[in-house]
């Protein structure tokens, strides 16, 4: 039995093979922020029970994951993905990692109570220190049995005399109630679904998640009384009061409205009243519902308390052909919710005040960085989010992409002082999806787009990615606290990491390197 360790920032293959690479590990870490390290064992007996357990790091919370595989059967191009011919391969090879299909290591299954199930197995262990664990370097070791046989792993852990900065960040994965019952086969609305929506609240706020998306197209109901819409919330309601008592503390209202194609008016509103029938939202008709709508929506908002913790969508992401309508529609919301901060995705600059917080992709940010930033002032925030777009050699955090490309992204909200960052696909499944086996569920979906964690029987997996987003927000809160300090200081290390969201740091010892000097010059001030 042979082991080898692996940075947590690099991707690991099923068919890896263990070499005589590294045999020790060492980490720094504030008190509560999260590090790992990858471990590949071959010469395993399949069937052998799997134990772990440490020496020397009391006040350190410890977990320990087996590394599941997923197939990759589509990779991402410079547009989103699709089948790749041998050309558009050795176009795209320095962008990507294999060419697909192949397997790849993501979800990270706990060890409790598994064994052994192939002879050469990878995984995961990651160190917290708590708050109030004693600073120092500890000389501590990793002892993982298969069985009667055992490795040991000796891992050098410096624990910082200064804890993680407090969250700041504003982090939007948008979770999606209904898959979190029919991944798991539970009945909607079911005690055994509200438990399992805990689960996923859990992950969300382990990750310093603490925005909760309000899916309203499917958790509200429109009755037509004596000619006048009644809308009713109580669905919205139930899931919103839920996600707060589990720590959430903004609510994320989504967009009712939509378009009949992505770049082409009208905007449209579904009278779910008269069976979805759609509506232009700027014909009489149209305007009423919507009028209506907004106006016991805010009557809603006001009797929960709910005004100062909420953020609304009004379209999901308006093109240059539907600006103007986009603006008028603003114009109503802003109207019937009076101060409610006003957020969406956007692929366009030109909005002209319509909104509060202006969420554009991290490409077309970068490319038209001056007119964003005109916008920017006390009373309007810029984030950025990424999708099934941009691919090529943007950052993004599909599975084909290097596993570091995922927590860089955070440091592009530092380095931009984009101050959130949104992804719609937390874990969002269709009665299609295969998580496990097609990772990328169509030509419009690249492998990893829908999910960063995964539906398994009465669990929620976390992910090799998940864990990069993780990382790279505190990545983020720690840059951000230096540069109160020391601001070149932060400046200059975050741009030997990243410099732009197209031109970055690839190499994981070097970056290791940079992420160790960021825990020194923290813990100077």
């Amino acid at each position: 039995m042979n082991y080898e360790i692996f940075s947590m920032n690099e991707w690991v293959f099923p068919d890896s093979v263990v070499s005589d690479g590294r045999k020790t590990a060492s980490l720094k870490l504030l008190k509560e922020q999260t590090g790992a390290i990858q471990i590949l064992v071959d010469g395993l007996t399949v069937g052998a029970a799997v134990e772990l357990r440490t020496v020397g790091f009391d006040g350190v919370k410890v977990q320990a994951y087996r590394e599941m595989d997923v197939g990759v059967n589509r990779n991402t191009n410079d547009y989103q993905c699709g089948d790749l011919t041998g050309g558009e391969w050795r176009d795209l090879k320095r962008d990507r990692v294999r060419p697909a299909p192949y397997r790849a290591y993501d979800p990270l299954f706990p060890i409790e109570g598994i064994k052994v199930e192939r002879e050469t197995e990878a995984y995961y262990v990651s160190f917290c220190p708590d708050l109030d664990s004693a600073s120092g370097i500890r000389d501590g070791k990793i002892v993982i049995s298969f069985g009667d046989d055992s490795i040991e792993v000796p891992v050098t852990l410096t624990v910082g005399k200064k804890s993680l900065p407090e969250s700041t960040l504003a982090l939007s994965n948008w979770s999606w109630v209904q898959s979190m019952a029919a991944m798991h086969g539970l009945e909607y609305g079911s005690p055994e679904h509200e438990e399992m929506f805990k689960k996923y609240m859990k992950t969300l706020i382990d990750c310093k998640n603490f925005i909760f998306f309000v899916d309203l197209p499917l958790m509200y109901k429109c009755t037509k009384i004596d000619g006048k819409y009644v809308f009713d919330f109580s669905v919205a309601k139930r899931w919103a009061e839920l996600a707060l008592e589990c720590g959430m503390k903004t609510l994320e209202w989504s967009h009712i409205l939509h378009r009949p194609s992505w770049s082409s008016p009208p905007f449209l509103v579904k009278d779910k009243s008269d069976n979805d029938r759609e509506l232009n939202c700027l014909s009489t008709g149209g305007r009423k519902y919507l009028t209506a709508y907004l106006y016991q929506f805010n009557a809603f908002l006001n009797e929960n308390g709910w005004r100062d913790i909420s953020i609304v969508h009004v379209s999901d992401e308006p093109k240059e052909r539907v600006a103007d309508d986009f603006r008028i529609l603003c114009g109503i919301y802003r109207k019937y919710l009076p101060g409610i901060k006003l957020i969406d995705a956007i692929e366009i600059y030109f909005v002209e005040e319509a909104l509060d917080i202006y969420v554009p992709k991290d490409h077309y940010y970068q490319l038209n960085k001056n007119d964003f930033e005109a916008l920017r002032d006390e009373h309007n925030e810029l984030w950025f989010y990424t999708c099934n777009m941009p691919g090529g050699r943007f950052l993004n955090r599909h599975i084909d992409a290097p596993l570091l490309n995922t927590r860089l992204l955070h440091w592009g909200n530092y380095r931009h002082n984009l101050t959130g960052f949104l992804h719609w696909g937390y874990n969002y499944f269709d009665h299609e999806c295969e998580p496990f086996e097609k990772t990328s569920a169509s030509v419009g979906l690249p492998a990893g787009e829908c999910n960063i964690v995964y539906p398994y029987e009465d669990k929620v997996l976390l992910s090799l990615r998940y864990m990069q987003m993780k990382c790279g927000v505190e990545d983020y809160e720690i840059l951000r606290a230096l540069s109160l300090s020391d601001k070149k200081e932060a400046d200059e290390l975050c741009r030997r990491a990243f410099y732009a969201f197209d031109d970055y740091i690839k190499d994981v010892p070097e970056f290791d390197k940079i992420t160790d000097d960021l825990f020194d010059a923290y813990e100077k001030i």
